[in-house]
């Protein structure tokens, strides 16, 4: 059995999957001072009562880590901290496989995709921030500095410079996450007729609004599908991969979203690249449980 954990700031979300299905799931609730012990121990106990003979346990981890070591989890409030030992006090000699969460949600929809488990994808999350992850030939690559696929930070504009929560300006987070999105609306609110409530909003209601003809709605969705198009484009002259996933809250506004990257992917892409499979992704939570259990 193998067991992929997906690690959230308050709650930890555990997959016990066979032949690439989750068959079994187990939420826990944390607090960082003793985050790994309430898990482990958690799966621990639950996989004795259940009679799960445990091969591994891969983590999807929201922060930068290299193999087992920690460097920092902004979010979660860890940092400089090395698991292994952690993990073998619970569970001895099984795998540990380990990566950024991102890229676990990115494994977890090819290997859900039946005709593409082999293939390469890239994935983009668009949530509060946005993220990414890189799967080429089925396996996660993380990259020489542990930081492949953070594409939230690509410098994408040069019109705005928002000041990103990194440090740098201009990045994409800035613009096309959903904090990018009520940014968009707010900075050009008194420009286009919307039925928004100015300060009261949050994306999705963006979005929705955009699927009524707003006229704000229809603006900074068109902004936000303008950036996703570019950064694709340049990551696809990079990468080169079968399919792009987008996922994350964001991704929710469905075809309207989709179909407008798309429109903007073609327009910038190579002509080499163009009509990439772009698509929604389809797992959502399940997607970081999945392919955290097949890191190793």
């Amino acid at each position: 059995m193998r067991v992929g954990i997906d690690v959230g700031g308050t709650t930890v979300k555990v997959g016990f999957i066979d032949n690439y299905k989750i068959i079994d799931k187990l939420v826990v609730e944390t607090k960082k001072e003793t985050l790994f012990d309430d898990v482990l121990n958690e799966i621990k106990k639950y996989s004795l009562e259940k009679k799960y003979d445990i091969e591994g346990l891969g983590f999807g981890l929201p922060g930068h880590v290299i193999g087992t070591y920690i460097d920092k989890m902004p979010n979660v409030g860890i940092e400089n901290l090395d698991i292994k030992p952690i993990i073998s006090s619970y569970f001895n000699n099984v795998k540990i496989g380990t990566t950024n969460d991102a890229n676990a949600a990115a494994l977890g929809e090819l290997l859900s995709d039946n005709d593409n488990k082999n293939k390469s994808c890239y994935m983009i999350t668009l949530g509060t921030g946005v993220g990414g992850g890189l799967v080429i030939d089925g396996k996660v690559r993380d990259g020489a500095h542990a930081n492949c696929g953070e594409i939230g930070h690509m410098f994408i504009d040069d019109l705005h410079n928002y000041k990103c929560t990194c440090g740098l300006s201009g990045c994409l987070e800035t613009v096309a996450s959903a904090t990018g999105i009520v940014r968009l609306a707010n900075e050009y609110y008194d420009q286009f007729k919307t039925s928004l409530k100015r300060e009261s909003f949050v994306s999705k209601d963006v979005f929705d609004l955009a699927k009524e003809n707003d006229e704000l709605g229809l603006f900074v969705l068109d902004k936000v599908a303008s950036y996703l198009g570019k950064a694709i484009s340049i990551i696809e002259l990079a990468v080169d991969v079968d399919i792009i996933y987008i996922g994350g809250g964001v991704s929710n506004a469905g075809d309207i979203l989709i179909n407008k990257i798309k429109q903007y992917y073609n327009k910038y892409a190579h002509f080499a690249i163009k009509n990439l499979n772009i698509k929604k992704a389809k797992l959502g939570n399940d997607a970081g449980m999945l392919g955290a259990a097949y890191l190793f």
